[in-house]
C-alpha cells in the first residue's frame, strides 16, 4: 500500500511564532501532548477534524534564504479575497498578485518567517457546488406486516447504499481519509460479503462463492477492506447488486421461522437475518454517507 502524509516539517527560526501564525491560519490546534509553550523546542499543530496532515515547526539556525521547493495553496471556505485580507492581518505579507479582473487567479503570499503560500479561489467562485441528493421516502406502509415491513426496510437501505455511491470517482472510493483502511470501496465490498455470507452460506447451507471462498481469513480479517483498494470500484457495485439479488431469492424460498443451516453458531431465524442485516446495512450507509461528505461534498440520502 503507498504511504500517506502524517506530517509536514516546516524548519523556522521561532518555532513558536510560526505555529501561531498557521494555527489562525488553518484552524488548527496544539497537539494534546504539546501544548507549544513559547520555551519549547518545537512546536506540534494537528487537524482537530483528523482530515489533514499534522504541521511541526523545528528550530534551525539559518533563515530563510532562498525560495522554497514545497509550499501549501490554500482553498478558502470563503472568498478568495476576503482570505487574503484576513491572513495579511494575521502577520503575512503579499509576495505576488496573479489575481485576474475575470476573478480568476491566486495571490501569492508569505507567512512571518518568509515561507511562501498560495490563496486561490474558493470552491464557490470555481462554480463547484455541492451535491445534496435530498430525501429518499420509505416505499413500504407503516403498517404494512412483519415480513413486509423487514424486507422493505432492509430493501430502503440496500438502495441508500447503491445511491450514495453513485457517481463517485475511482480515486475517492478508494481514498482512506480515516485512520483505518475503511473506504467507500472497502464499505461496499463488505456489505456484498455479509449478504452473500448471511444468505447463502450461513441461511441456506450453499459453499462460500469463489470470489471469498479461498480467503485466509486468520492472516487477514479485514481481506475485503484492503483488496478493494487496488480494484475497479463498478465491480464492487456490481458484486454488491449481484449479492443483494442473491439474498432475495433465497429469502424467498423460507418463511420467517425457517432456521439456517448453519450449526456452528447458536440457531438463528431468516426473521433475524433480516433484522441483523438492516442493522448492518444501516450502520454502514451512515459511514458511507460521511465519507462521501468527506471526500467531495455530497449530502442527502
Amino acid at each position: 500500500m503507498p504511504s500517506s502524509i502524517a506530517t509536514i516539517t516546516v524548519d523556522c527560526r521561532d518555532p513558536y511564532l510560526l505555529a501561531r501564525f498557521w494555527s489562525e491560519v488553518l484552524g488548527y490546534a496544539d497537539h494534546p501532548e504539546n501544548p507549544n509553550a513559547p520555551d519549547d523546542p518545537e512546536a506540534y499543530l494537528i487537524d482537530p477534524r483528523g482530515l489533514h496532515p499534522a504541521l511541526l515547526f523545528v528550530p534551525v539556525p539559518e533563515a530563510k534564504a532562498v525560495k522554497n521547493r514545497v509550499h501549501l495553496d490554500l482553498r478558502p471556505s470563503t472568498l478568495r479575497d476576503d482570505e487574503v485580507e484576513r491572513v495579511l492581518a494575521l502577520g503575512g505579507t503579499l509576495v505576488a498578485d496573479h489575481r485576474k479582473d475575470d476573478g480568476t487567479g491566486w495571490a501569492v503570499l508569505a507567512d512571518p518567517e518568509g515561507n511562501e503560500l498560495c490563496i486561490e479561489r474558493s470552491a464557490a467562485e470555481r462554480g463547484i457546488e455541492r451535491t445534496d441528493t435530498g430525501f429518499r421516502r420509505f416505499p413500504t406502509p407503516k403498517t404494512a406486516g412483519e415480513r413486509e415491513l423487514l424486507e422493505g426496510m432492509l430493501e430502503w437501505y440496500r438502495t441508500g447504499v447503491l445511491a450514495k455511491v453513485d457517481g463517485i470517482a475511482q480515486h475517492l472510493a478508494v481514498a482512506t481519509p480515516l485512520a483505518s483502511s475503511t473506504s467507500i470501496a472497502g464499505l461496499v465490498k463488505h456489505l456484498a460479503l455479509v449478504e452473500d455470507s448471511w444468505f447463502a452460506e450461513d441461511l441456506a447451507g450453499e459453499a462460500p462463492l469463489p470470489w471469498w471462498a479461498d480467503v485466509d481469513w486468520e492472516a487477514d480479517r479485514d481481506w475485503e477492506f484492503h483488496s478493494a483498494l487496488t480494484e475497479p470500484f463498478a465491480d464492487q457495485v456490481a458484486r454488491y447488486r449481484e449479492a443483494c439479488e442473491r439474498a432475495r431469492q433465497i429469502a424467498a424460498r423460507y418463511d420467517l421461522d425457517h432456521v439456517g443451516a448453519d450449526t456452528q453458531h447458536p440457531p438463528f431465524t431468516l426473521r433475524y437475518v433480516l433484522v441483523h442485516m438492516i442493522e448492518e446495512t444501516a450502520r454502514h450507509l451512515g459511514h458511507l454517507d460521511v465519507l462521501r461528505e468527506l471526500l467531495d461534498g455530497t449530502t442527502g440520502e
